[in-house]
């Protein structure tokens, strides 16, 4: 090339950068974006049937009548002098909340091939949509949860105010655990098989039908509190029934030590193997 045809003004070259940090000022710019999948993803839940949004409550009533059952005939009390019913009821409807946004953020990515492929925007924007379409199940539940607190003449005390914190630690742990998810679903579909069993094994070693104090031997609890899940359910029933047990802030340190954990590394993971999720969904 000769010099006179050079450009004379600066040269701008256009290159892709390996990013291990995902720019979060952007995902905030396509928030509107997340709102409207959000929307799209409800809408579409409950598409073409006949109950609709019951559907949202069918599953926790279904899982509560069986632990009921269940426990009636073994002489266990796996509450101990709480209420059972709600006391079930309120572990399973946030049980549910990380079951769904979890299931739903894992498949979003592949469910949504044809968008990623042809427009870009923030790929990450996707299992948050997930997780955020999941919170309308959970607010149709926690209705329902206030009714059963009344009919069983349960009144909360001043500490119902800390409810929404423990429901934001849900909120944040699906969200870490859906970003995971997906992007190894965007991989491998493997994990998208085995996350059902996982689920299932998941809510028999989690706090839902029993309390910690009732079931979980003392020498276990360390390994028990690993589990990110124990604070957040307990944390909730504390919220909301008087006379449960305290909670222990160790457990607290320990589950938001993991949430965090999994929160982090699983935004550099997806920021890591976003552009290749492309290329295999």
């Amino acid at each position: 090339m000769s010099l006179d045809v050079l450009p004379s003004g600066p040269v701008h070259v256009i290159a892709a950068r390996r990013r291990w940090m995902m720019d979060l000022s952007e995902l905030w710019e396509f928030r509107h974006l997340v709102m409207l999948l959000a929307l799209r993803s409800i809408r579409v839940r409950y598409k073409q049937t006949i109950l609709g949004v019951l559907w949202a409550v069918i599953s926790p009533i279904a899982f509560t009548a069986i632990f009921v059952l269940f426990f009636q005939l073994v002489p266990v009390r796996p509450t101990s002098d709480l209420p059972y019913v709600p006391t079930v009821f309120a572990g399973m409807i946030l049980w549910q909340f990380f079951s769904r946004g979890l299931t739903e953020a894992g498949v979003v990515l592949t469910a949504n091939a044809n968008l990623i492929t042809k427009v870009y925007f923030p790929r990450m924007a996707l299992p948050l949509s997930a997780v955020v379409a999941s919170l309308a199940d959970l607010l149709i539940n926690l209705a329902l949860l206030a009714v059963l607190l009344v009919w069983y003449g349960i009144v909360p005390t001043a500490k119902i105010l800390l409810a929404p914190l423990f429901v934001g630690q849900v909120f944040v742990l699906v969200l870490a655990c859906g970003i995971w998810m997906s992007a190894i679903d965007g991989l491998f579909r493997d994990f998208r098989h085995a996350l059902p069993l996982v689920l299932q094994l998941g809510m028999f070693v989690s706090p839902v039908a029993y309390t910690t104090a009732a079931l979980v031997p003392e020498k276990w609890h360390w390994l028990y509190s690993l589990n990110p899940m124990v604070f957040p359910l307990e944390g909730f029933r504390w919220s909301l029934l008087p006379g449960a047990a305290s909670l222990d802030l160790a457990t607290l340190a320990i589950n938001i030590a993991v949430t965090l954990s999994l929160l982090v590394t699983g935004v550099l993971f997806f920021s890591r193997v976003e552009r290749l999720i492309v290329d295999h969904v």
